[in-house]
């Protein structure tokens, strides 16, 4: 067979507005779904960010990963595929909460993770005995998982390279679909495996796209050890209380780290109680916290969610001047999003408070708007205020401010560099993203 491996852009502006770049970095995905199928089927892969999907290019099997924002895209590329006679998959995280919705929109799905069905569904395509759904016993393990990057080429995604070193979370959040897609379970890749995939890749820049990197922090040692002769630079995902332990980060920091992303969400313990944030609102105390990790060398890249029932304007502001004393290297201004399949979803639906029950396939709705009534503002204000707090954060003078910080975010000429570089491009990029259509309109498409 030839199967077709996509990835769905969100949506494409009706005036050609480029698609944000910080989002086109490779679909890690979609090297593991490569690698997983057997070398007698041929592999296109189409990255719709990117490029055209090539509708009328001859194939079997068109296979789709979908996510909640790139949902109502991923059923337009099903339906044009569907409506030339190929067979569309859906997987991915939208899919599996969401299974009723996602089968009416294609031949078959994956539920859960795709290793312990992949064989199966690829050996019914091709006997034409496709099943309406697939989903596995148990959870993989991930010893002895491959990725085949070769799909990669050609296209610019940049000096970062993806790699994944664990898979799940042990929190469950209420607002996060991750926990929904895991079911709070945690598993690991093998520390020589992970550095065996490292000396392969051609990037010195690594993402650990782990949701915490630093869950189990024995096995973030034996991490770090092997990492130490690679010489690679990374970054990744980190909880506040791994940040405790001085000798974690001045092992960190010499196996290559260059930063971490710290989930801190609100500053309003009421907020992080309602969120189930337990591990910040077990009483750390930021500034040190903080203060240690750029002693370490460590830049942050700090988010925040905002549209919790105890978030004002003020909110805003105490947090951009948290920001810009703690001297971020980014900060994310991100408005609250409730996704299927998450106990907010659920909350916000009971109380009556969403504006469209299936908001991610509503034409009206784009990146960057508010989709629930929040408490103290309007849908409209919570969106603005996010816009105009993401556009402070990045104007000349916090990033002047910010980087005025040689322990971390400007300790060498080359951090200095790419913070600066960084900090440029996520201001021009605020504009790019927001009003960007979920799914593409005829225009965009022409």
């Amino acid at each position: 067979m030839h199967l077709t491996l996509i990835q769905p852009s969100v949506g494409r502006k009706p005036d050609g507005t480029p698609y944000p770049a910080s989002w086109c970095m490779e679909p890690l995905s979609m090297a593991a779904l490569s690698a997983l199928t057997p070398a007698a089927h041929r592999r296109t892969f189409v990255d719709d960010r990117l490029e055209t999907v090539p509708f009328d290019r001859p194939t079997d099997l068109a296979c789709i990963t979908v996510e909640t924002y790139t949902a109502r895209r991923a059923y337009q590329i099903a339906a044009e595929y569907r409506r030339r006679g190929v067979r569309a998959v859906l997987g991915g995280f939208h899919p599996t909460l969401l299974p009723d919705e996602a089968t009416a929109h294609a031949d078959a799905i994956v539920i859960g993770e795709v290793e312990p069905v992949w064989a199966e569904l690829l050996d019914d395509a091709a006997a034409g005995t496709l099943k309406p759904r697939y989903q596995g016993a148990a959870r993989p393990e991930l010893t002895g998982i491959t990725y085949d990057r070769a799909i990669y080429a050609g296209r610019p995604y940049g000096h970062l390279a993806l790699v994944e070193t664990s898979r799940g979370c042990r929190f469950s959040c209420e607002f996060c679909s991750i926990a929904g897609f895991f079911r709070q379970t945690f598993r690991t890749r093998p520390a020589a495996e992970i550095t065996r995939e490292l000396r392969t890749l051609p990037q010195r820049n690594i993402f650990f796209v782990d949701d915490n990197i630093g869950a189990e922090p024995a096995r973030l040692r034996e991490l770090c050890d092997a990492l130490l002769p690679l010489r690679r630079r990374w970054i990744g995902q980190l909880s506040l209380h791994a940040a405790q332990d001085d000798a974690l980060l001045r092992l960190m920091r010499r196996s290559g780290c260059e930063g971490v992303l710290i989930g801190f969400e609100s500053l309003n313990p009421q907020n992080l109680a309602a969120m189930g944030k337990s591990v910040n609102a077990g009483g750390i105390d930021y500034a040190p916290t903080l203060a240690r990790l750029r002693h370490h060398g460590l830049s942050v890249y700090a988010t925040f969610v905002f549209g919790y029932d105890h978030d004002t304007e003020e909110s805003f502001r105490e947090t951009l001047r948290f920001a810009r004393a703690q001297k971020f290297f980014f900060t994310a201004f991100n408005h609250l999003v409730p996704f299927p399949g998450t106990p907010l979803y659920d909350r916000l639906r009971a109380e009556g408070r969403l504006l469209s029950d299936a908001w991610w396939l509503d034409p009206k709705f784009c990146f960057g708007d508010v989709v629930f009534q929040p408490k103290n503002v309007t849908p409209q204000q919570l969106a603005e205020l996010c816009h105009r707090y993401r556009r402070l954060h990045y104007a000349p003078g916090s990033v002047l401010e910010r980087g005025w910080d040689f322990q971390a975010n400007c300790r060498t000429p080359y951090k200095a560099l790419m913070y600066l570089a960084g900090n440029l491009g996520q201001g021009r990029e605020i504009r790019r993203r927001q009003g960007l259509p979920l799914g593409f309109s005829r225009e965009a498409e022409s």
